[in-house]
């Protein structure tokens, strides 16, 4: 049996997945074409690179950094992982 922490940190991966034209990108991002983003035709995510802090990643896709914490279940916005998935929208 899994506990609930184990749960809350399952990523569902989508069985298809948009890839966004550099123009949509710009338009998530704020400016400036960045592979990091995508979409499933709905949501949108972002894969944390190194250097990445998490009022960086919500002030390029212009949304509040509660909203990023709010959608994964991030409660320390310090602490994210090179590689993590994160909803966006």
């Amino acid at each position: 049996m899994k506990n609930q922490t184990q749960e809350k940190e399952r990523i569902t991966v989508p069985d298809e997945i948009k890839v966004l034209t550099a123009q949509e990108i710009e338009t998530v991002s704020g400016g400036g074409a960045n592979g990091n983003f995508w979409s499933d035709g709905g949501a949108i995510y972002y894969r944390v690179v190194s250097g990445d802090t998490l009022p960086e990643i919500a002030l390029r896709a212009q949304v509040p950094m509660s909203q990023i914490q709010a959608l994964n279940g991030i409660r320390n916005p310090d602490v994210i992982r090179v590689g993590q998935i994160l909803r966006i929208r």
